[in-house]
């Protein structure tokens, strides 16, 4: 029978314990989606409508090539306090407009529901995707009996 030597057993215990000492760790690679909601400022860079939503008449399914640039250059910023920053980016469209408004935005437990309270208003968002560069949503509204799905898309630099 071959014996293990005290060296070999305390070498084989101390990478045990380092092993499961790294694992307690919190995974900087895998962030929270708090984390990356959190990071940064968030530009729109997509939206889109199922079916097709009437823009001022017109059928439209990508609404975000409607929108004017004053539009398209707002940053949309989560704090880790709760509040969301919606700022009006280098243009505005309406000049006595605030450069930023707020709201709240809250996690569900499962981290897969995003609410946004503006106004008094809340959508509820399903988080699709998201990383350090993307963040995809989509969020349903009603309108006269017809319920239209609405697919968000932010980017960050």
């Amino acid at each position: 029978m071959k014996t293990i030597s005290i060296k070999a057993l305390v070498a084989v215990c101390g990478l045990l314990v380092a092993v499961s000492m790294t694992s307690c760790e919190k995974d900087k690679d895998n962030p929270s989606t708090s984390e990356v909601l959190t990071d940064g400022a968030w530009r729109l860079t997509g939206l889109t409508s199922d079916p097709a939503f009437n823009w001022f008449g017109t059928p439209v399914t990508n609404i975000y090539a409607q929108l004017p640039a004053c539009i398209k250059d707002d940053n949309t910023v989560f704090k880790t306090s709760g509040t969301v920053n919606f700022d009006e980016g280098g243009s505005k469209c309406d000049p006595n407009d605030p450069q930023t408004t707020s709201g709240t935005w809250a996690l569900s437990t499962d981290e897969k529901i995003l609410s946004l309270t503006t106004d008094g208003d809340t959508e509820s968002w399903n988080i699709e995707a998201l990383d350090d560069k993307t963040f995809k949503a989509n969020y349903e509204i009603t309108e006269e009996g017809l319920t239209y799905t609405f697919t968000i898309v932010f980017k960050r630099d």
